[in-house]
């Protein structure tokens, strides 16, 4: 067995040796990698922006839900996922010529930093933290892309995953790496932006539309009379039509954007 480079989850076989990540040990600042929007062409995007709607409190995105103790929340960028010990679940271990790398991702928010987001948000509100209501926000998640850069800002399509499909959205990758492609995850574990990146593609909202309708009638009202040579009859008739228009007054195209995290700010120990 290969000599393993980086974290793992758990303990690696035959005489591979690991580092493993603290328990408990905090995630270097993403403020570099977070809440990016990427270009179809796998550049990074200039505009990194919160989303209409939302602020952040404790790094966490939240809006105003249905009513003044409602709120909703999104998280501002994937992470790696951790095992019940609270180590980051990533391995890579090289084997001659070729290096395998296992990871799961997730894109969600630590139970101890809603607490927090939700305690502030019940100060301001003036509640009790027990009538505040914070939910995730509606949403869907696609395919989750991990990134290989040139340390220059592009990037190429290394994997791509499903998500689990609810919170906290777990996505798992496990590939063989060529020598050249492991020594860009390499310079990633050591620390340096734009080698390697994870990327959620989130669809924020429901198409919906509204409409306003006016009805409109008219009547007419015709008399005719008929003589034949024995007697006259007369009759009338009420002619009546009515038509109404719709009009859409708004309409909400669904909004997709991307969430990534450079590996640089995984919160790895170095090699």
């Amino acid at each position: 067995m290969g000599r393993a480079v980086a974290v793992v989850c758990g303990a690696a076989t035959g005489n591979a040796a690991a580092f493993a990540q603290q328990p408990g040990r905090r995630r270097q600042d993403r403020s570099r990698s977070m809440n990016m929007d990427k270009d179809s062409g796998g550049k990074a995007a200039s505009n990194a922006d919160t989303p209409s709607g939302f602020e952040q409190i404790q790094g966490v995105l939240v809006a105003r839900g249905d009513g003044p103790t409602s709120w909703l929340y999104r998280p501002r960028a994937p992470q790696l996922a951790l095992s019940a010990d609270g180590r980051a679940q990533f391995t890579l271990i090289g084997a001659g010529p070729v290096t395998m790398l296992a990871l799961t991702a997730m894109w969600g928010v630590p139970s101890a930093t809603l607490d927090a987001v939700r305690t502030e948000l019940a100060a301001r509100a003036q509640v009790p933290v027990a009538q505040l209501s914070l939910s995730p926000a509606p949403i869907e998640i696609g395919e989750v892309r991990l990134m290989l850069g040139d340390g220059q800002g592009h990037y190429v399509e290394l994997a791509k995953a499903r998500s689990s499909g609810v919170p906290p959205y777990h996505a798992a990758f496990n590939l063989m790496l060529d020598q050249a492609q492991a020594e860009k995850v390499r310079k990633a574990l050591n620390g340096e932006h734009g080698w390697l990146e994870l990327r959620y593609a989130a669809t924020e909202a429901i198409a919906t539309r509204t409409a306003r309708s006016s009805q409109s009638s008219e009547s007419v009202d015709v008399d005719v009379s008929l003589r034949d040579a024995e007697d006259e009859a007369s009759a009338s008739a009420s002619l009546r039509s009515e038509g109404s228009v719709e009009a859409l007054s708004g309409y909400h195209e669904p909004q997709t954007r991307t969430y990534s995290a450079d590996a640089a700010d995984w919160g790895l120990p170095k090699p």
